[in-house]
């Protein structure tokens, strides 16, 4: 007896986790709603964004000189019936975005491209044109004056066809 050793004693988390069964959270078990969030367990820490490579000298000088170029560059845009409009320049092109003449569908040719392309394939166009301002001006427009101008002529539209019926379809026959 004096060889042998006695077991080395379990502690109690080892014995629990052996025990353990599983319990299902308060939202699925039947006719008990949890109200309150549980905080014994700790929150889990949410990933932090991906951050953007850096961006090297050069490679910054190659994006402003783009963009400046973008900015410089004199534009043509094809308006609603496909016919050609300019020359104009981004400041012109913002105006008519906020007054619904183009969208991103709108097709546009500047120097230096081949063809004509949507506005939304042209990468450095996009963010001049659609800048906090001009997503501003064109929700004030949209909400306080094309809604209530759509609203009453669809009512007036209602009225008009509420109006006497044409007998020519009774006379038909």
């Amino acid at each position: 007896m004096a060889g042998e050793q006695a077991p080395a004693p379990v502690s109690e988390a080892k014995k629990k986790r052996r025990v353990k069964k599983k319990v299902p959270p308060p939202e699925q078990k039947a006719g008990v709603v949890a109200s309150v969030k549980d905080t014994t367990k700790p929150a889990a820490m949410p990933e932090p964004p991906a951050r953007r490579p850096k961006m090297t000298m050069k490679d910054r000088q190659y994006v402003d000189y783009v963009r400046e170029l973008t900015m410089k560059n004199v534009w043509y845009y094809r308006d609603r019936l496909s016919v050609p409009r300019g020359p104009c320049n981004v400041a012109v092109l913002r105006e008519c975005w906020v007054h619904g003449v183009i969208d991103e569908h709108t097709l546009v040719w500047g120097q230096g491209l081949g063809d004509w392309l949507p506005v939304r394939n042209i990468r450095t166009l996009v963010p001049q044109i659609r800048t906090f301002e001009v997503r501003v001006a064109t929700w004030i427009k949209r909400t306080f004056a094309l809604k209530p101008a759509l609203a009453q002529a669809r009512k007036d539209r209602a009225e008009f066809r509420k109006g006497p019926l044409s007998s020519q379809a009774d006379d038909m026959y």
